[in-house]
């Protein structure tokens, strides 16, 4: 029976027989005699010539049944004490080879569900921008720890003039500086170990000294500053409306649906995905890119734009789940509302746990309000996006105008 009948909600019908004995008492069923036995299946097998019949349960983790041996015999009671160990003993060892099977499984999926997570949390490419930025940080401080006047007083991160430093101290100072580096590159090594290595995934995200060794010190792990990226906010229309009519998992089987297709289009059009709120879908161009500069801006936003006319195009395809299902040829489908607006951002990795990669200032907070400004199945863009864009778009409406508060 092994995984499936472990896993099965209904479990096969076993009354009548000896391994529905097995099953129900956790116990070994022998009948010396089969021919006199209460389950007729044993009778069917005495009139083959098998006078004996042990049933053997294979018990997993101590009181789960997951299947059973049945070994017939010629000759009355011809089972002895020894057999019946023996056999006990293969049953252990077959326990133990379905535990393990199992085992392995739901560590594969935890494994998997694990790197999936945290690829969202920190992307690859900004693991080398925060080893970067502590490494030329240190090495900052090392500098100027060894330049540093000779009346000098140390404070709890950096250094200001005002005490006498003697040839100790300053050895000191240098080697706790150098223990913070080692400190912060440590920290680097575990964040890239979450992202490649397999074995070490499960442990990382749950076990609590690991989880622990993950929080970083006062100062963000990383932080810095893009120019010209293009920010892309959706958000679904009526989502409040319609989540009043669907049950949770409904829910969030809509949400994975139509999330499942803007990833899809994120490698189509070479978009990063930034994170999801809500029902608000996030992500960008001219961020981390290799050609990520001023004069590729222009490229970066018609591809934000694509991408944005693709993410309404496919939204279409996306049916509303309605617990009352409506006539044939009725079902309605999802519409987003889409906001762009290209600008500076400041981007960095924040979090004690689990750190993640996040993105803020003006720039986004105004890719948000065209969002919220726009209409379903519409993109609303900025002055300067479409300014950006010029005649590489046609399909412009008329110019309007809307007040942005707190911009």
């Amino acid at each position: 029976f092994d995984l499936e009948y472990l896993e099965s909600d209904t479990k096969r019908p076993f009354a009548g027989s000896a391994v529905g004995y097995c099953a129900q008492s956790l116990k070994e069923y022998y009948s010396p005699c089969t021919a006199q036995s209460p389950f007729p299946p044993h009778r069917v097998l005495a009139a083959h010539g098998f006078d004996s019949t042990l049933a053997t349960p294979i018990i997993v983790n101590g009181n789960k049944f997951a299947g059973c041996i049945l070994t017939p015999k010629a000759g009355m009671d011809a089972f002895k004490k020894p057999d019946r160990v023996l056999i006990q003993d293969i049953a252990a060892l077959l326990a133990a080879n379905i535990y393990s099977k199992r085992l392995r499984k739901q560590t594969e999926e935890s494994h998997k569900m694990t790197r999936e997570m945290l690829h969202s949390f920190i992307p690859p490419k900004v693991l080398g921008k925060i080893e970067g930025y502590w490494d030329s940080k240190m090495k900052k401080a090392v500098e100027n720890l060894e330049n540093m006047p000779s009346e000098v007083e140390r404070s709890t991160s950096w250094y200001v003039a005002n005490a006498d430093w003697s040839e100790a101290n300053a050895e000191k100072a240098e080697k706790e500086s150098r223990n913070k580096r080692n400190e912060i590159q440590g920290k680097i090594n575990l964040i890239r170990n979450m992202e490649g290595n397999q074995d070490d995934v499960g442990v990382l995200v749950h076990g609590e000294e690991w989880v622990d060794a993950l929080s970083p010190t006062s100062r963000a792990l990383y932080a810095e500053s893009v120019k010209s990226v293009c920010i892309i906010f959706t958000d679904i229309v009526g989502f409040s409306r319609i989540c009043l009519d669907l049950e949770p998992i409904g829910v969030m089987n809509m949400l994975q649906d139509l999330f499942g297709r803007f990833d899809s289009l994120c490698d189509v059009h070479n978009v990063m995905k930034l994170e999801t709120i809500g029902d608000a879908y996030i992500c960008a161009t001219n961020l981390f890119e290799d050609d990520a500069c001023y004069k590729n801006a222009r490229n970066a936003a018609i591809r934000a734009l694509a991408m944005a006319k693709d993410m309404i195009l496919v939204t279409r395809n996306a049916q509303i789940p309605y617990k009352n299902v409506p006539p044939i040829g009725s079902y309605e489908t999802l519409q987003i509302r889409v906001g762009i607006h290209v600008g500076d951002i400041t981007c960095g990795v924040l979090g004690q746990r689990l750190p993640k990669f996040t993105t803020f200032g003006t720039s986004v907070n105004m890719a948000a309000r065209m969002e919220q400004t726009s209409q379903a199945s519409m993109i609303r863009v900025s002055k300067d996006f479409h300014d950006l864009v010029g005649d590489a778009e046609t399909g412009w409406m008329e110019k309007s105008s809307v007040s942005v508060k707190n911009m």
